[in-house]
């Protein structure tokens, strides 16, 4: 019986790797109300294995498709579809939670390598010197 329950505590699921970076990023979809293209620059909160969160001003409903773009210092990392699945309505900082949908592979790939790079660039420029930072 302990052994059993060790391995279910052993078998948990695997943590996801997010990484807290600042790529530039569009948001484009059709609104289903006008009918009209909407398309808004913005930034990344945190991107993840098959993620986004995304700083925008103007918020797609929940469930939407949309196109996500991403850039690295201008220069373009990925577009890829992606979906909607949770909106944050506070005025001083909307985000959209997107899912990526397609082409998981290309997005882990190709983001979480620009993510990582954001990052080591960002240790070096900003926290370079600092006696707190290993």
């Amino acid at each position: 019986m302990g052994q059993l329950a060790y391995r279910e505590v052993t078998e948990a699921l695997p943590l996801h790797k997010r990484i807290q970076a600042r790529l530039q990023a569009q948001v484009s979809w059709v609104d289903e109300d006008s009918n009209e293209r909407v398309s808004i620059l913005g930034h990344t909160e945190n991107v993840g294995e098959s993620n986004a969160l995304v700083n925008i001003n103007v918020l797609p409903k929940v469930g939407s498709s949309v196109k996500l773009r991403l850039f690295d210092e201008d220069k373009h990392i990925i577009e890829i579809p992606a979906t909607v699945i949770r909106v944050e309505r506070d005025p001083s900082k909307p985000q959209a939670a997107l899912a990526i949908v397609k082409n998981i592979k290309k997005w882990k790939n190709k983001v979480l390598a620009a993510a990582q790079d954001w990052v080591s660039r960002d240790l070096r420029l900003n926290y370079e010197g600092d006696d707190w930072l290993n």
